[in-house]
């Protein structure tokens, strides 16, 4: 007889899971009744839920390759699709058909960016290419900023839109290194978190919260590769040579 998982302590982080693709749900119906603050925040409790479903498999010791799909499809939910609904509904909705290309590529990148990584997980703290997380928050954050802002006419916002969703999607499907969050080390990282929150405080002065916060992402999405690739040659420079031992 088969043992099922569902009655083993593995049952646990995937219930964290399946919260996860539920938050992703309810962002997207948030979305579809225009009550876009809600869907942001709903995707927010989201990447909590992530953060902590490996957390606790690694705590009971049950890590498993069902987990990790689970995992990966709701991702493809919380983190492709509902930022993709959030930009149709608040900004592509009644634009040319044509724009709908870049909400696809969008969505493309996304799942391909979840399937590379269940080929090849993180190596040294790194991901390769931006995470769905970062680029979900950094999408809707953004994008809510420009919806609460009274500066941020349709023509910019519809511009802005098509840009960042383009930039996020090839970064995605990029080789460009991003470091895992939970490995960062605050020494080391310490001028990136004085920029953003330099940046934060700056925004947030002039503009609003919404504003304030989409600054942080965008300023990690910006700045993170350089800091992943200099402390990466740091740990090079320090390793002893393999071919010099006695």
């Amino acid at each position: 007889m088969k043992k099922r998982f569902y009655f083993t302590s593995a049952a646990f982080p995937n219930m964290i899971t399946m919260l996860n693709l539920v938050a992703g749900f309810f962002s997207i119906l948030m979305s579809v009744q225009e009550k876009y603050e809600y869907a942001v925040w709903l995707v927010f409790l989201a990447l909590i839920l992530d953060s902590l479903d490996g957390h606790v498999a690694r705590i009971f010791g049950n890590e498993t390759e069902f987990g990790r799909e689970l995992d990966s499809l709701a991702d493809a939910v919380s983190f492709v699709v509902a930022p993709c609904m959030l930009v149709y509904k608040a900004f592509l909705q009644n634009s040319p058909m044509a724009l709908l290309l870049v909400i696809v590529f969008y969505l493309c990148s996304g799942v391909f960016r979840l399937a590379r990584f269940n080929v090849n997980p993180t190596h040294g703290g790194c991901f390769e290419g931006l995470p769905t997380p970062a680029a979900a928050l950094t999408l809707m954050m953004t994008m809510l900023a420009f919806h609460e802002s009274p500066w941020a006419d349709r023509s910019f916002s519809l511009i802005s839109v098509v840009f960042l969703m383009t930039a996020l999607g090839f970064l995605m499907v990029s080789d460009i290194p991003y470091p895992k969050v939970s490995a960062i080390k605050f020494r080391s990282w310490r001028t990136l978190f004085v920029v953003q929150m330099v940046a934060f405080f700056g925004v947030f002065f002039y503009l609003n919260i919404e504003s304030a916060i989409a600054s942080i992402f965008l300023t990690f999405i910006v700045l993170s590769p350089f800091y992943c690739v200099s402390c990466h040659k740091a740990s090079d420079e320090g390793a002893p040579d393999e071919g010099g031992g006695a």
